[in-house]
């Protein structure tokens, strides 16, 4: 690929061995950006379709250097939707229905991605909410995806919409709300037991977040987040494309959310990647603009 501005003083590259040398995570990861201590009660239920979109020419190497690279384009369509199967125990579920991805010297490629599906139970709900939940993600989406370029049409890149693995993540989420004011406040910490694709073996990541809502004139819900992941142990040799093995950030959003009809809702969002808990590593950084509708069953 050409039209490299910056370059990784380990590994210098023309052409298609850009493919070789980066190991970028294009989907970022798969953990909740958002995690609370609350349960849905019996029958209740959240459904959202949502769409975002990133723009970015900068990647973070493995090792935290920021290499400036073509355009890179990632668009995804997903639906999350929450339901209560009793008042102490939920069923979450997060697929990407469809992701786009491209750079700007190669075709758009689409497909489905993986299949993240949650299982939440409440140790307690009353006081203090305090759940624990566990998440298999299956590996449904499309682990090889080729994009040709452009430019020269004998060369391809792999955009994969799916990672290819079969893995866990485990969380434990607490969250409070105050009685006399429209304010609520979540915290959880994470980790994913990742396992292998084509016989490559990826490293285990953990999470932490934390998130604080407020309500405006008992109708618009704000909220801001802060996320952060990071791998376990140190991966030093990019082992494929998108595969997402050593991505490690720290990510702060901004979010509303209004009524529009009956119980249907607007949801817009932005976020965006910075270095304050854990480094920049193996991901493009820019802002990530979404919107989305959802409604809620009570």
């Amino acid at each position: 690929m050409a039209g490299i501005k910056k370059i990784n003083k380990s590994c210098f590259f023309t052409s298609l061995p850009l493919a070789l040398c980066l190991g970028m995570s294009l989907l970022h990861s798969s953990v909740a950006v958002g995690q609370s201590g609350w349960t849905k009660e019996k029958k209740e239920g959240f459904y959202q379709l949502s769409y975002q979109s990133l723009v970015s020419k900068d990647y973070y190497t493995l090792g935290g250097e920021l290499l400036e690279t073509n355009q890179f384009s990632q668009q995804s369509i997903v639906f999350y939707g929450e339901y209560g199967v009793t008042d102490k125990f939920t069923i979450i579920a997060n697929l990407p229905l469809q992701t786009w991805n491209g750079f700007e010297n190669t075709q758009k490629v689409s497909g489905l991605g993986d299949l993240r599906l949650e299982f939440k139970h409440a140790i307690l709900k009353k006081y203090l909410p305090l759940t624990i939940s566990v998440a298999p993600e299956l590996p449904i989406g499309k682990a090889n995806n080729f994009a040709k370029s452009t430019i020269n049409d004998f060369e391809q890149i792999n955009l994969p919409s799916g990672d290819g693995e079969f893995n866990v993540w485990s969380t434990i989420a607490t969250s409070f709300s105050l009685p006399n004011a429209p304010l609520y406040g979540s915290i959880f910490g994470a980790y994913n037991v990742r396992t292998e694709y084509d016989g490559i073996q990826f490293n285990d990541q953990y999470a932490l977040g934390a998130e604080v809502g407020y309500q405006i004139a008992k109708k618009v819900w704000i909220n801001a987040r802060l996320n952060a992941l990071a791998t376990v142990g140190d991966v030093l040799v990019a082992t494929d494309f998108v595969r997402g093995d050593g991505t490690e950030y720290t990510s702060i959003s901004f979010g509303a959310s209004v009524p529009v009809y009956k119980k249907l809702h607007l949801n817009l969002n932005y976020r965006n990647f910075n270095d304050l808990i854990f480094d920049r590593k193996n991901l493009y950084s820019s802002g990530v603009v979404s919107i989305g509708i959802y409604y809620e069953r009570k």
